[in-house]
């Protein structure tokens, strides 16, 4: 599943020209599959940086590459200052991504507790739930099984993120329809989503959720017994995943494309030989 993953956080003070620059030179080698040398960036501007928007992106930065344990550290201190300073937009930012890294590495419980404080301070503050507290609630619901629920309010935020033009916002709610379309049993379904969020991702140069699209598609492929399309999802996400340093969901494609060219061997086979 796609969690939000809103990287950014507004601060009552500007950061300095220096951490400017050293943000864009991150980005700029992040852009170019320079992963090493964008950390070293990320966390030059994170220590220069007198704001806390420094520290926001190289959490963001370790959560796009997987480093799970380090993004949920930074966003566990952010989350800290930001109630110590009373700073309710990067307290939003803190407890949305860190309850998506809980989700990620299976705890589940504490997502929904996390998920649960954000909903609250986004009624108190708002009236009304934006489409973060509606993906997070909706991926809370499908860890509980209540997967209407989850459909309705992934639907909810796609109609809000179409209206407002947020391109990663409606590739995002299409990616987690999608998966939850496989887990309905309805591959026509899963299939027109991913589709469209695998599109929508490539579009934004998001590679770690395009090859995500991917790893989706090849399992509802894999579904229907069209194993050629499952074996070149599984190609294009592996490229997607070593170009953006996501290693762990590189490791899960290479697994998967080798258990799919098992398969399509015994097929090849002789009958008498399986």
């Amino acid at each position: 599943m796609t969690t939000p993953n809103d990287s950014s956080a507004e601060c009552a003070t500007l950061p300095s020209v220096a951490t400017s620059v050293l943000l864009q030179c991150a980005r700029q080698l992040e852009e170019c599959s320079q992963i090493s040398a964008a950390r070293n960036a990320y966390q030059a501007a994170a220590l220069a940086d007198e704001t806390p928007n420094g520290r926001v992106e190289l959490a963001g930065f370790h959560f796009r590459t997987e480093r799970f344990d380090e993004a949920r550290q930074e966003y566990e201190s952010l989350l800290h200052l930001a109630v110590e300073s009373e700073d309710r937009r990067l307290a939003e930012v803190a407890r949305h991504n860190l309850a998506g890294i809980l989700r990620k590495t299976g705890h589940s419980s504490r997502a929904m507790t996390l998920q649960s404080r954000a909903t609250a301070d986004a009624i108190s503050a708002n009236g009304e739930l934006d489409t973060a507290d509606l993906t997070g609630r909706a991926l809370d619901a499908i860890d509980q099984g209540d997967f209407g629920l989850a459909e309705n309010l992934l639907l909810r935020s796609l109609a809000v993120e179409k209206g407002s033009g947020n391109c990663s916002g409606e590739a995002n709610d299409c990616a987690n329809l999608g998966a939850l379309a496989l887990l309905r049993g309805d591959n026509a379904v899963g299939i027109r989503f991913l589709a469209r969020a695998y599109h929508l991702h490539r579009k934004l140069h998001d590679r770690a959720n395009a090859g995500a699209d991917l790893l989706n598609l090849a399992e509802a492929f894999h579904n229907a017994s069209r194993w050629s399309l499952a074996t070149r999802c599984l190609r294009r996400a592996i490229s997607q995943f070593e170009s953006c340093g996501a290693n762990q969901s590189l490791n899960t494609a290479q697994s998967r494309l080798r258990e799919v060219r098992l398969i399509q061997g015994v097929f090849k086979r002789e009958p008498l030989l399986n």
